[in-house]
């Protein structure tokens, strides 16, 4: 669901040849202009990706997992609150 509105000025080529491509491509102009924002900005690029994926399968990636007594006394401290409440 759209719930921002951004506002920006265009030169009358750029908005004859974006209605144009609108019209061509059954599209509003704000959906061309939502995935360009996507594609340009929102989306990792295809060296990023990689990067990412070199960082979860490499060996020296930190977890820090908490000792099973302190998850136990959090879990135990949770299942008491929500007895409580129920």
């Amino acid at each position: 669901m759209l719930t921002k509105r951004v506002e920006i000025l265009l030169d009358p080529a750029e908005i004859g040849a974006l209605h144009r491509l609108a019209k061509k491509t059954k599209k509003s102009v704000g959906a061309l202009i939502r995935e360009a924002v996507k594609e340009k900005y929102l989306t990792p690029s295809s060296h990023e990706r990689i990067a990412a994926l070199k960082r979860l399968n490499s060996p020296q990636r930190e977890v820090d997992f908490p000792r099973w007594k302190q998850l136990k006394t959090e879990l135990s401290k949770g299942m008491r609150r929500r007895l409580a409440f129920d």
